[in-house]
């Protein structure tokens, strides 16, 4: 018997988007800069043996019984705070239990499955509070984990703060996953938040520290007390997401990630710590920020979209109501009907394209 594909209206969307150099899932960038670090952290094997660099990064690996690599990961950690410092000072005496993680999904699962363990245990139905449109990992680790998600509007975000149950957790990202800027109000919200008698509690997630050209107005309030863990990654500033580069600080110990002290990657920590000591936290998107508002312009045209380039290097939004295609952009809207919400895409197809680093097969730009 003969079956039928249902059409997908998504799948023509997405190839639009990809003609023209752009995508809706956000897709980290590797540029040349970070092939080489990774060339000059492995070395080379060649016919007579491995070179000096290359004895060095195997050596690393050997003879764990002596402990020499329990203080790499303290080493890592050093090097973000001062690296994010210009974006986000953290004082580590605020968060004296840090853990190497495997991105940033590591850590935001572990603390999410946590809270719900500690909300069964306490006989108290655990919720988590995210405002509508932010990454998708928040609500998807939540319901995985049987954990109620309330989604608010982020312009309400006086009244979340003042009415948010205390024994709720919220997540939030800044710079943010809605639109890929920095959001002006994060401080005033955590400060809000954090100046209630027994506030609830906070996850902060950094992942786009390091995707911003220029430092913020007023630096991002990591160590406001409502905080309790702050989640980092250098997959989206660096494009090294496959290279899991990771970690979260904390203000109590975390059982679960504990053994990520010794069950670390060794590799990434060490691509980690080169990356930020080669290049400052804006360095990366101040190189590219000149190509994303090329591509946002190319791909505003194919689209029919008046795109401007966001903070963050590999993403655009489109100004609102400014489009020839409702359905596009309602497809690329990430809260659709939220007061000043837009579409949101990611430029990185047409940006690896532009600085040669697309692949044989894949060009979309004219």
């Amino acid at each position: 018997m003969a079956t039928t594909t249902q059409y997908d209206p998504r799948q023509s969307l997405d190839a639009r988007l990809r003609q023209a150099g752009a995508s809706k899932t956000v897709y980290a960038l590797v540029t040349p800069e970070i092939e080489t670090v990774k060339a000059e952290l492995l070395g080379n094997s060649g016919g007579n043996g491995p070179d000096p660099i290359r004895v060095a990064y195997l050596d690393q690996f050997r003879h764990a019984w002596t402990g020499k690599q329990n203080a790499l990961h303290r080493r890592f950690f050093d090097t973000w705070l001062g690296w994010a410092k210009p974006m986000a000072p953290l004082d580590a005496a605020d968060f004296p239990f840090s853990y190497p993680t495997s991105g940033a999904s590591e850590p935001l699962f572990h603390l999410i499955a946590d809270y719900g363990n500690r909300a069964r245990l306490e006989r108290f139905p655990p919720r988590l509070v995210i405002f509508r449109g932010e990454y998708e990992g928040y609500k998807a680790y939540a319901e995985a984990c049987g954990i109620a998600v309330a989604e608010y509007e982020r312009h309400a975000w006086r009244d979340v703060a003042d009415a948010v149950d205390p024994k709720d957790l919220l997540c939030l990202s800044q710079p943010s996953a809605i639109d890929g800027m920095v959001w002006p109000q994060a401080n005033a919200f955590l400060r809000r938040l954090s100046l209630r008698a027994n506030p609830a509690q906070l996850v902060l997630d950094l992942t786009y520290v390091g995707a911003t050209a220029e430092p913020p107005a007023e630096t991002i309030l990591a160590g406001a007390p409502c905080v309790s863990a702050v989640v980092i990654s250098l997959s989206k500033p660096f494009g090294a997401y496959y290279d899991r580069i990771g970690g979260v600080f904390c203000r109590s110990e975390n059982l679960g990630l504990f053994g990520n002290q010794w069950f670390k990657n060794l590799t990434s920590l060490q691509l980690g710590i080169r990356l930020m000591e080669r290049f400052d936290v804006f360095a990366m998107a101040r190189r590219y920020t000149g190509i994303q508002g090329s591509v946002a312009e190319h791909a505003g045209r194919a689209l029919g979209l008046a795109l401007t380039p966001a903070d963050v290097f590999i993403l655009a939004q489109a100004t609102a109501g400014a489009e020839n295609d409702p359905d596009l952009a309602a497809y690329l809207t990430r809260a659709p009907g939220a007061v000043d919400s837009r579409p949101r895409l990611c430029l990185t197809p047409g940006m690896a394209e532009r600085i040669g680093m697309a692949g044989a097969n894949s060009g979309t730009l004219s």
